[in-house]
């Protein structure tokens, strides 16, 4: 039986809760652009690259890049509706002090994301998000991307997601997942890893493993 030596994270819905932020931000979307989609349809497609999540919608692709610019702005200008979620910042802290590998494997821009790394002060090895990979969730690339630079194996690694996308992200790419049911895909039907319902069950799972 092969060890874990790598903790990969989703972002939003597992280290972070962004919904508040992000709905206030859809609805601008909406009336700057009389988009007539509502945040729950908008929601079912939380875990996939933003621009996938507007071709989902079937928003006319000419203005995605001038919708893309004004939901970002957004985010970025309620970023303090954006909080931790329980134990996030205990688990890294253990994580970091046992030597594991730690990563961010995300579907969020990499601007955000590095903005609230920041503002949170999470200590991590590396952070993946779609600007590194040619494609993103569901598809295995960003777990493969973040072990060839953290030089260890997808088989080592264990994945937290919340969103049917990590699921078959870590599927793809043959790595331990374990899904994160107080995020935003508690409904979702997981056929492949475990089940947590706190972030602090991840320390348990590896002691155990």
């Amino acid at each position: 039986m092969s060890f874990i030596d790598s903790v990969f994270f989703d972002f939003d819905g597992v280290l972070i809760d962004s919904k508040p932020a992000m709905e206030v931000s859809w609805r601008s979307v909406q009336k700057e652009f009389n988009i007539k989609n509502s945040f729950l349809e908008y929601q079912k497609y939380i875990g996939l690259p933003f621009k996938n999540i507007l071709m989902k919608l079937k928003i006319n692709v000419e203005l995605i890049p001038s919708i893309s610019d004004h939901y970002f702005l957004k985010t970025s200008q309620n970023k303090k509706l954006i909080k931790l979620n329980p134990h996030s910042y205990e688990i890294l802290s253990w994580l970091n002090s046992k030597k594991f590998n730690t990563a961010i494997v995300t579907s969020k821009d990499q601007i955000r994301t590095y903005e609230l790394v920041e503002l949170f002060n999470l200590n991590l090895d590396l952070v993946v998000t779609p600007e590194l990979t040619k494609r993103g969730k569901p598809f295995s690339d960003p777990i493969i991307y973040a072990n060839k630079i953290l030089k260890t194996d997808n088989e080592k690694t264990l994945f937290v997601g919340d969103m049917k996308s990590d699921m078959m992200c870590a599927k793809n790419s043959k790595c331990k997942y374990l899904h994160y049911m107080n995020g935003y895909g508690s409904n979702e039907l997981i056929s492949y890893g475990g089940l947590i319902y706190s972030l602090y069950e991840i320390k348990e799972y590896l002691l155990n493993y």
